[in-house]
């Protein structure tokens, strides 16, 4: 018998996550259990909101009705953003378990198989950074590569955020001993390693020779590969950051428009549903902490596909 899904309760409770006090929202229905754990400035507000503007809207309706369900998220949404898609994902994890279905075949198809490289920020200055993307050829060989960049770069900046980056002065006059400890890595594993940064405020004195791929709130002259938040014909990927959007459904039609304007999404997270959504979604990279979950769920998506592909760019 076909389930339906049915939701009968959605509960948001305080939970202590890295570091901090965030929302877990759970979604109860007649087949299954779905969750997503959002950070807030206001935990108590927030929770209000669910239970009280939110859940009473919901309940007795199909999850896996998701247009539909994310129609009435935005119709009776509240002040704060994070919460309408936190709902929305946790919604659809209960969705895609109630059919016994990983969440990234859940949101794309059957021929979800593409799973995205993931870059790391791993030396910062706590204004700029610098990024890594290795180019494996599996999951398993990037954890690999993640593993031995880490090391080594232990040994030559012994500080580390609670990001996991690596704390220098200034990052640009560790330029050459950052690329070292890269291209040394790339060299021992035959591997192609691009290096990124996110630089706050670039300007004609910023030196991005060799720099592989550039994140910046502001256009610049660059010959890499560029990436902003935004629609512009001078970058490359468009970031999407996902808690800055409403609900899953409107992530969906946001990444189809930048699809259409000719640029790359690129997911900004360090939330494991969202590596689910990516592959879903079909993105090439995904830019998230080194310290986040991100890349073992990816590692987890990996083992579940016979024949998966690494993205590219």
């Amino acid at each position: 018998m076909e389930t339906e899904a049915i939701i009968e309760n959605i509960i948001a409770k305080k939970v202590f996550k890295n570091g901090k006090i965030g929302v877990k929202i759970t979604t109860i229905t007649s087949d299954a259990i779905g969750y997503d754990i959002i950070n807030v400035e206001n935990p108590s507000s927030v929770i209000s909101d669910i239970e009280n503007v939110l859940a009473p809207n919901l309940i007795g309706y199909s999850t896996l009705d998701q247009d539909f369900i994310d129609s009435i998220i935005c119709d009776n949404s509240t002040e704060e953003i994070t919460t309408t898609m936190g709902l929305s994902i946790s919604i659809t994890r209960a969705a895609a378990n109630s059919i016994d279905m990983p969440l990234f075949k859940y949101v794309g198809g059957a021929l979800s198989s593409e799973i995205p490289i993931l870059g790391a920020p791993l030396l910062t200055d706590r204004t700029n950074s610098f990024i890594v993307i290795p180019m494996a050829e599996s999951i398993g060989e990037l954890v690999f590569i993640y593993d031995k960049l880490l090391k080594k770069m232990y040994e030559q900046y012994p500080i580390v955020n609670e990001l996991g980056e690596h704390l220098c002065s200034n990052i640009f006059s560790e330029k050459e001993q950052f690329f070292n400890i890269v291209n040394t890595v790339s060299e021992e594993e035959d591997v192609k390693i691009s290096v990124g940064a996110v630089i706050d405020e670039p300007n004609e004195n910023t030196p991005l020779n060799n720099i592989d791929y550039l994140e910046s709130q502001k256009l610049v002259d660059f010959d890499g590969t560029f990436a902003s938040i935004g629609i512009d014909e001078n970058i490359d990927f468009s970031i999407i950051e996902p808690y800055s959007m409403g609900t899953l459904t409107e992530m969906y039609h946001y990444v189809n428009y930048i699809l259409d304007s000719g640029l790359t999404p690129i997911m900004l997270t360090n939330n494991n549903s969202f590596a689910h959504v990516a592959v879903g979604l079909r993105m090439q990279f995904i830019r998230s902490n080194i310290n986040s979950t991100i890349l073992n769920e990816l590692w987890n998506i990996e083992r579940t596909l016979k024949t998966p592909n690494i993205g590219k760019f």
